[in-house]
């Protein structure tokens, strides 16, 4: 079993995700990695999103509920903007994370 895909977007990946690639042939893989780039969030876009456009990293994220209530608090009354300074990236990550899971789990239902 290999991995056909670029080794900067393997390091991005869990580790079950890699593992679950590396049985699929290498078309299959490509098609994981197209979908993947589609649909992974950026953390320079997020600190855009957050420090440019109206504070709304969660929205960006996905999280809409939350984008609500971080508007009607001001940001938590600027502490939690401060907090998600420092936060934002492994919001990030974790968001990736479940789009490379999800991603993995269409990609077999499909096969």
């Amino acid at each position: 079993h290999k991995l056909f895909i670029e080794n900067s977007i393997a390091d991005t990946l869990p580790a079950m995700v890699k593992t679950e690639l590396a049985k699929l042939p290498e078309h299959k893989q490509a098609e994981f990695v197209e979908e993947y780039k589609r649909k992974k969030k950026s953390v320079g876009l997020a600190y855009f999103f957050l420090l440019i456009c109206l504070g709304m990293p969660y929205g960006y994220l996905g999280k809409w509920g939350l984008q609500l209530v971080y508007w009607l608090t001001g940001g938590g009354f600027v502490i939690w903007m401060i907090i998600l300074i420092f936060t934002l990236p492994s919001n990030v990550k974790d968001y990736n994370k479940d789009v490379a899971l999800e991603t993995m789990r269409n990609l077999k239902a499909m096969s």
